[in-house]
């Protein structure tokens, strides 16, 4: 039931996006000179592989010190998300298994399990 609602979340979240042209930012990184570097959510669903939760596509886009965009990669970055012990993302065919218990910001690959797999449930 919960992997049904989460799904549910997923397509809503993916249809917003849409039509905000925008994607969700999971995560950002902070570099020298006010540059920073966002991952987003651009689209996604129920993973193909069983052993997983979620199949999405990932963005990246890199902004200088004043929020303006100075690079927008166009390329689809796939990954799968299992939620459930052992919490895991997959990156074309490699495995990264997740510290859920990690604080917010520290790792991209945490940040992306918790916008999908810690989402409120009632």
């Amino acid at each position: 039931m919960r992997r049904v609602l989460l799904s549910l979340i997923l397509c809503a979240q993916s249809a917003s996006m849409s039509a905000a042209s925008g994607h969700v930012v999971f995560h950002t990184a902070s570099f020298g000179s006010g540059r920073s570097v966002s991952l987003g959510l651009a689209g996604g669903g129920p993973a193909r592989d069983p052993a997983f939760d979620f199949d999405v596509v990932i963005t990246l886009s890199e902004f200088d010190g004043g929020g303006t965009v100075i690079y927008r990669d166009g390329r689809r970055h796939e990954a799968s998300v299992r939620c459930v012990s052992p919490a895991m993302v997959r990156i074309n065919s490699a495995d990264y298994m997740v510290d859920v218990s990690a604080r917010a910001g520290a790792d991209w690959k945490h940040d992306l399990w918790a916008a999908l797999c810690s989402a409120p449930v009632s």
